[in-house]
């Protein structure tokens, strides 16, 4: 956790400079009828660049709201960037994986990385390994495909990880309570997504009650807020099942 922690303080910083909630979580796999497939994972702050844009362009007195390039605000989006895109030298060697591909793009703040996967034991055995190293956290399997099922465990939650850490950086300052409310309400919009691709089945039905089905049946969409009190009344879960045929 503590390594999750200090990653995301500094995107509680900057989403605080801006007032806004704009912190997005896009997970994505894709599984082919063989079991291989991909695998991304991004964060995207790209709100929070326009909004820092749009207050720089304003002059006068944004300067002391927003820091120049270069000033601290900066530094902490690179190194977040740096922490959560490196996972090259983490996943070299691992059987079953391939085609590691790292995004940090400081201009739109996108962070993340992709890759490719022989199959789902491979993509576990990268998760288990990435989670360990970038968020403290202990995962087994995460993910079951056997062609005709799909599961997603609700283990590796990474929006609940996210929601704790974030609370217990707000807890933890002076007025915590207070702190804390104050993030809730910054946040209420923040979104982890998960999307699933299934271009060789299509999608007869699943468990999760937020899913949403598109591309004919093809793809399979799950979007939690996890900071949206009336969503989270609903106990909304990462977990979900798929038939597929």
């Amino acid at each position: 956790m503590k390594n999750l922690k200090n990653l995301f303080v500094a995107a509680l910083t900057l989403v605080s400079l801006t007032l806004t909630s704009c912190l997005h979580i896009i997970e994505e796999v894709t599984f082919k009828d063989k079991g291989n497939g991909s695998y991304s994972m991004t964060l995207d702050m790209s709100e929070v660049k326009g909004m820092m844009d749009m207050m720089k362009g304003m002059g006068g007195d944004s300067t002391a709201v927003v820091p120049e390039e270069g000033a601290g605000a900066d530094n902490s989006m690179s190194q977040m960037g740096e922490q959560l895109s490196s996972v090259a030298s983490s996943l070299k060697g691992v059987e079953g994986i391939s085609n590691v591909v790292e995004v940090n793009d400081t201009a739109t703040l996108k962070f993340g990385y992709t890759f490719d996967f022989a199959d789902a034991a491979a993509l576990n055995r990268a998760l288990k390994i990435i989670n360990k190293d970038k968020y403290d956290s202990k995962t087994d399997e995460i993910f079951k495909f056997s062609g005709k099922n799909f599961e997603r465990v609700a283990s590796g939650d990474l929006g609940e990880e996210i929601k704790k850490a974030l609370s217990e950086g707000g807890g933890e300052e002076e007025g915590g309570e207070e702190s804390l409310e104050m993030m809730k309400m910054m946040f209420a919009d923040m979104s982890y997504t998960q999307v699933y691709h299934f271009p060789d089945r299509e999608i007869k039905k699943s468990d999760n009650s937020l899913a949403q089905l598109s591309d004919n049946n093809h793809t399979m969409t799950i979007v939690i807020k996890p900071f949206d009190e009336e969503q989270q009344k609903q106990k909304p879960t990462v977990a979900a099942t798929a038939k597929l045929k």
